[in-house]
């Protein structure tokens, strides 16, 4: 992560480090799906990094000579800390939008299938209701041409 005071410029007004960077992630062709979506913002970052490591590797550190060694060590290793957490909370985000990606993808599938088989379901009883009302009536038919023809005999 880039230091605040190299993309800041007072209360209200980012710096040209800011505006570069901004501009180049809304380059950054969107894609359809989702994951693609994540995975290739996820890549620009770590490249981004990798680019402007330069700039801001000493933001925000105090001269050595103005503290003792073991104090710089500690401040060191922290950063390298917060570092290494700020990854893997980022990397558990993505797993986690991941995960809420295929479930919002299963239910709605879901949802489709059910939809699907309430229809079929209704067309179903549709034609066995439309089937034992014409049979009734073809039976009915007959039987009074019967009755009509043979006096009363089927």
């Amino acid at each position: 992560m880039a230091p605040e005071l190299l993309l800041k410029q007072g209360k209200n007004q980012y710096a040209q480090l800011a505006l570069e960077l901004f501009s180049q992630f809304a380059e950054v062709k969107p894609y359809e799906s989702p994951q693609e979506r994540l995975r290739q913002r996820n890549a620009w970052v770590i490249d981004a990094k990798a680019r402007y490591s330069h700039e801001w590797e000493s933001a925000g550190v105090i001269e050595g000579e103005l503290m003792p060694e073991e104090i710089g060590n500690v401040l060191a290793l922290r950063q390298t800390q917060n570092h290494e957490l700020g990854l893997s909370v980022a990397q558990q985000l993505q797993s986690l939008e991941s995960l809420i990606d295929q479930a919002n993808t299963a239910e709605g599938n879901l949802s489709e299938a059910d939809l699907k088989a309430a229809v079929t379901r209704g067309q179903q009883r549709a034609v066995m209701l439309y089937q034992a009302e014409l049979q009734a009536e073809l039976q009915t038919i007959n039987s009074l041409k019967q009755r009509r023809m043979g006096g009363g005999q089927p």
